[in-house]
């Protein structure tokens, strides 16, 4: 059994994994503590875990509180083994969380011999796997990240939450700033989908990420698949530890 740790920007997911089955979920928001004691005494088999992400508190608490000596830490700097080529300049600059993508859709869709991997977070990355191989992608702000943008550049606009516009045409600055932020997203994703459609025969595209959720109604032909990146990581630890 394995525990995984996923710190992102905003949030930091964790998965407990037996074999390749997900028993288990947990969300939290990366700028607060985290107690995992709970999670330990329910699942007391887990034997691995597999921290990805950069939290010096949270490691420091996952080593106060585990008692069996047993239990082995990984940190994503230590993996060496990657299961597909890279075709990147540094591989060291390759965040894990696009490694990790791509690799779980590699192996959930075995079908295809091209994947396109769409992650919406704080930042959106489309990244291309061929042939066994990941060949590189495409970085843009998240929902978020640009909404602050706007703030940021005008201190007559007010912070502002997300809020998923009910029509396309904004009848105030608030709306108006909602409905250019998400419908220029839609527009992007859209647009990268079709240009890599063309480009690449055979092609899975997977969407996944905290913000895929108000894109599901509305972008088609695609799999939306929350676990991708936990899947890939899950896989990874596998293939290190043999």
């Amino acid at each position: 059994m394995k525990l995984i740790i996923d710190v992102g920007n905003t949030n930091t997911k964790l998965a407990v994994v037996e074999k390749k089955n997900i028993l288990k979920r947990y969300i939290y928001r990366s700028n607060l503590k985290i107690d995992l004691s709970l999670i330990f005494t329910k699942f007391q088999k887990i034997k691995y875990i597999f921290f990805c992400g950069k939290n010096k508190i949270l490691e420091k608490h996952i080593n106060s509180i585990i008692k069996d000596k047993s239990v082995r830490i990984f940190y994503w700097e230590s993996i060496s083994k990657f299961m597909i080529g890279i075709e990147y300049d540094k591989i060291d600059s390759l965040g894990y969380d696009r490694i990790g993508g791509s690799i779980g859709a590699l192996f959930t869709f075995p079908n295809f011999k091209n994947h396109l991997i769409i992650d919406i977070g704080t930042c959106i990355t489309y990244d291309i796997v061929s042939d066994n191989i990941y060949k590189g992608g495409q970085i843009s702000p998240g929902i978020n990240l640009r909404l602050k943008s706007l703030s940021d550049v005008n201190s007559k606009l007010p912070n502002l939450k997300f809020q998923e516009p009910h029509d396309f045409l904004g009848k105030s600055t608030f709306e108006s700033i909602q409905s250019g932020v998400f419908f220029g997203i839609y527009d992007e994703i859209k647009s990268r989908i079709l240009f890599y459609n063309n480009k690449f025969k055979n092609l899975n595209t997977v969407i996944t990420g905290g913000d895929s959720i108000f894109f599901k109604k509305r972008i088609k032909n695609v799999n939306f698949d929350d676990d991708i990146l936990m899947k890939g990581l899950n896989l990874l630890l596998e293939y290190n530890v043999k």
